[in-house]
């Protein structure tokens, strides 16, 4: 049984106690036992109550490689988890607004200047004075800077590797635009040019060395670093000002389980769906660097009253994507394999050398700003990041399902727009970034539209119920004459009248004649659809509708088989 609240872990077992006895009572062969509480689908979580600061998860780097590739694969194997569906879904089986996700192209248009511009309230730093350097960032193998500008704003300045200018930089603002319209909580980025000229020393400017150590920052320090970054023909600097995120940095996110000193983190991180669902939305971007540190809570003042802080769920650092890892790493199985895959070196242990590895034969196209990324070899399927990630394994069809309906919203223009923010200078490196996130995203719309019935946006109008199919919409079907067979069931799963058979208009939008209705609470009906193509018939999908207290029916509910 499954209800269109959010629930705590106490709460689930009661749910799952009480779906025995109607499951008993209501078992039928027409129609599933799932039944929803009459009331509009949650589209929002509570998670934002005051909580004191929660301690600063540490990022032990050794230990966590080590967890990752070794000690953590082992004990799951032994474990054999059984598949579960994503924990926090509402009833239309979406993921509601909250601290780690907000609903924005998966519920509604947006245009290319919003998308073009994503979370940024600015243009970047204030250049009315010099940035003040106040130390190097820590960690990381590109060189980069913490600065305040003019008006007191704190960035982080990143720059391109040597030989490899605009890519890092491109990467990282074309992909944090596409993830912030997709939903996600990103900080503001922005491509900038920087002069040496532009950048001097605070008094108490310190450098780290990779393990954190920090000593005065000297000016010999900074030309050193600047002698290791691409400098352009007139001796400027290309760069990516990111501003530093509001509130106090606690750590990462932990792949698996719940921040134990944040009352709002309730739902283990392997069962969130926005966590499962980013195997979809990162392979469309070839973001492979996933790991803790990548991604950052900040223990933040709620903008209405600064006297509440909660814990808000970040991503952070998307220089590596887009193929850059491939070719700053010289790894050409890049998106194909872990860092260490133990499952593609027994294919070549016992192959004796004859397995033609999938990356083989894969070049970048030798245009400035662009990696190594392509969309003919690219395999929805079989896609990997740098290192496991608890929730991608967790991950189910209706998880894919849930990132591919993202994935599918941006149009060309919306892509284009997102790629115009990286300020690539050689009108080619667009052009190809565009078609090749364009073929990616179809690629995955395919694959994972043919895992489930991609039935969606559901509403009644008036008493009829209407729908669009997706792979109509998306032209993936080439079914000439696609046909809906669609019954009515009341609470009790009797099925009520004779079917009814209803065909799309050319947008993919089916609205059904009006069907029965259910005489028990509150007119509660179940409306079973079984789409049929080419003579065969497809999973069906549920719409569980009641009357609200105005006496309209409304859609309360879906199941997909």
């Amino acid at each position: 049984m499954r209800f269109n609240t959010i629930t705590t872990r106490r709460s689930r077992l009661e749910v799952l106690a009480l779906s025995v006895v109607i499951v008993t009572g209501c078992a039928t062969s027409g129609v599933s036992d799932l039944r929803f509480a009459n009331r509009d689908p949650v589209w929002r979580v509570d998670d934002r109550r005051a909580i004191a600061k929660p301690s600063n998860r540490g990022f032990p780097r050794i230990l966590y490689f080590f967890d990752r590739f070794a000690f953590r694969r082992m004990t799951r194997l032994m474990e054999l988890p059984l598949p579960s569906h994503a924990a926090n879904v509402n009833s239309l089986d979406e993921v509601p607004d909250s601290t780690w996700f907000t609903n924005r192209i998966g519920v509604r248009d947006l245009t290319a200047a919003q998308v073009r511009r994503g979370p940024n309230t600015d243009a970047g730093p204030d250049r009315s004075r010099p940035w003040l350097i106040q130390g190097s960032k820590i960690g990381g193998v590109t060189v980069g800077f913490r600065i305040t500008d003019a008006r007191g704003e704190k960035y982080l300045l990143k720059f391109d590797r040597k030989h490899l200018p605009e890519t890092e930089t491109g990467a990282n603002v074309v992909i944090q635009r596409l993830l912030w319209a997709a939903g996600f909580n990103v900080p503001e980025d922005t491509v900038v040019t920087v002069s040496r000229d532009q950048l001097i020393l605070a008094d108490r400017a310190t450098v780290a060395d990779t393990f954190g150590n920090e000593r005065p920052m000297l000016p010999g320090d900074l030309d050193e670093a600047l002698s290791r970054v691409e400098a352009g023909p007139d001796g400027t600097f290309r760069a990516l000002a990111s501003k530093l995120l509001p509130g106090v940095p606690i750590g990462g996110i932990a792949p698996e389980g719940v921040r134990k000193d944040d009352a709002n983190d309730i739902i283990p991180h392997e069962e969130r769906r926005e966590l499962r669902g980013q195997y979809v939305i990162f392979s469309w971007l070839e973001h492979t660097d996933i790991k803790s540190d990548n991604m950052l809570d900040m223990w933040s003042a709620d903008p209405a009253d600064p006297s509440i802080h909660y814990v808000v769920h970040y991503l952070i650092d998307f220089g590596n994507g887009l193929g850059t890892l491939g070719v700053a790493e010289n790894r050409d199985n890049d998106g194909y394999a872990y860092a260490f895959d133990f499952e593609y070196a027994l294919y070549s242990l016992f192959s004796v050398g004859l397995w033609r590895r999938p990356w083989e034969g894969i070049e970048s196209p030798g245009l400035v700003g662009v990696g190594r990324f392509e969309a003919e070899h690219f395999d929805p399927a079989r896609w990997r990041p740098q290192f496991p990630w608890t929730p991608f394994h967790r991950r189910d069809r209706y998880d894919g399902f849930w990132g591919a309906k993202i994935v599918a919203r941006f149009t060309a223009e919306l892509i284009r727009a997102a790629v115009s923010a990286g300020e690539y200078s050689d009108p080619r490196a667009v052009d190809y970034l565009c078609r090749t996130l364009a073929r990616r995203r179809d690629k995955i719309v395919a694959y994972w539209f043919g895992l489930v019935t991609p039935l969606d946006r559901f509403e009644v109008d008036g008493d009829a119920l209407c729908f669009t199919d997706l792979a109509l919409h998306y032209g993936l079907s080439q079914t000439p004459q696609p046909s809906y067979r669609i019954s009515a069931y009341d609470y009790d799963g009797q099925r009520m009248a004779g079917q009814i058979t209803a065909r799309p208009d050319p947008s993919g939008r089916i609205c059904a004649p009006a069907h029965p209705v259910g005489k028990k609470r509150d007119s509660y009906t179940i409306v079973k659809i079984v789409p049929r193509r080419d003579g065969a018939s497809a999973r069906p999908v549920e719409a569980h509708l009641a009357r609200n207290p105005a006496g309209r029916l409304r859609v309360i509910g879906l199941h997909r088989w």
